[in-house]
């Protein structure tokens, strides 16, 4: 990732992120882009996770250290407290980043000990907490002790309480910038899906939705990489299906993108997101692209319905089926959509999306005469 120099004088930050690990996920792979851009512009940046889980390489200059996970609930986050409470202190730590972990140890160390803290919210909050009363008030206890949220769609943001939307800031995912170059020529006859496996994304519906259109198109597969508790149900489901054998469920996969850039669209299905990952990255690869207009509003902030791709309500198997054989029988019409929808390469680049980031903790340990000292040359202001 290209990142560009600091200005001369411009204050560096010493900066810590909490994720689950550094690998298969959304937040996972957002905090390790984060931190390759943070550390090449000359901040001090380190990530504390819960597992050893290696599949984003992480950038040199970045420190990782694994939190503990032995022992019983109270003993193990009493471990979780210490650890991070000793990096910070040894590494001067001015500004926590907690991307869906951590609030709470993150929470108590900024009130006893002082330091910022970012937090975020990184899928749909009425999902998220329908159901859980408890956890919407202890994640809006958190929020409202934070120095800043970062949200992903203004839905998101409205959700909460005034004074956490006050400083709330909209930050999109950023598309990753190690993608290989759009497709050019003809597509194989695969409609695929990548994410991790779980009932949030609803690939029951995608499955179901795939076996009417295999009525009329019987030369089309369907390819669906990822891991998660859904998988062997998911494996059950397309085998009771007649077309089974044209539905093919992978592992997670290093080269994804490799082995989709050349599919004929891809579909998400979820019932709920932030803003999707793989919708983004396959959007960047060039592929038409159908998805559900699911809560928070995600896949609408990013899909100009008809034009850069394709939008169908949640949860609603016969327009999802009628999208999927639309693009399918007009490969014209597919093809002008999967060319406009490359633009977010652009809109969402890893560095716009990253310094965002970046004017964000300047401002919130430094104020906001920072964010114009270290504005890089020809920047509009923030």
């Amino acid at each position: 990732m290209a990142a560009t120099n600091r200005p001369k004088g411009g204050s560096g930050v010493n900066i810590v992120f909490i994720v689950y690990k550094t690998g298969k996920g959304g937040a996972e792979r957002v905090t390790v882009t984060l931190a390759e851009y943070l550390s090449r512009r000359g901040h001090q940046v380190g990530i504390l996770c819960y597992k050893p889980d290696g599949a984003y390489p992480v950038y040199p200059g970045v420190k990782v250290l694994c939190l503990p996970d032995s022992g019983n609930f109270f003993l193990r986050h009493l471990k979780r407290w210490k650890a991070y409470c000793a990096y910070c202190k040894a590494n001067r730590v001015q500004v926590t980043a907690a991307l869906h972990r951590g609030y709470d140890y993150t929470w108590l160390y900024r009130k006893f000990f002082g330091g910022k803290l970012i937090l975020s919210q990184r899928i749909d909050p009425k999902a998220e907490y329908r159901g859980r009363p408890w956890l919407y008030l202890q994640c809006r206890t958190f929020f409202s002790g934070a120095d800043a949220v970062v949200f992903q769609t203004e839905e998101e943001k409205q959700y909460f309480p005034k004074g956490i939307q006050r400083k709330g800031f909209l930050i999109p995912n950023p598309v990753r910038q190690d993608l290989p170059a759009p497709h050019c020529g003809e597509r194989r006859k695969v409609i695929v899906n990548f994410c991790r496996l779980e009932s949030q994304k609803n690939l029951n519906l995608l499955i179901d939705a795939f076996s009417e259109v295999s009525k009329e198109e019987k030369a089309f597969e369907l390819h669906i990489y990822g891991d998660g508790p859904e998988k062997k149900q998911l494996m059950e489901r397309a085998a009771a299906l007649p077309c089974s054998e044209r539905i093919r469920i992978f592992p997670f996969a290093p080269d994804i993108h490799e082995r989709i850039k050349d599919a004929f669209m891809f579909v998400s299905s979820s019932d709920y997101e932030g803003i999707s990952n793989s919708m983004l990255e396959a959007m960047a690869l060039g592929l038409p692209c159908i998805c559900t207009d699911c809560p928070a509003g995600g896949a609408r902030l990013v899909i100009r319905n008809g034009e850069n791709g394709l939008l169908v309500p949640v949860e609603n198997r016969k327009k999802l089926t009628e999208a999927m054989l639309r693009l399918i029988k007009n490969p014209e019409y597919a093809e002008r959509l999967g060319t406009r929808a490359e633009k977010v390469r652009t809109a969402f680049s890893s560095e716009k999306i990253c310094r965002k980031w970046e004017l964000l903790m300047e401002q919130t340990v430094f104020g906001k005469k920072a964010a114009k000292k270290n504005r890089l040359p020809g920047e509009a202001k923030a």
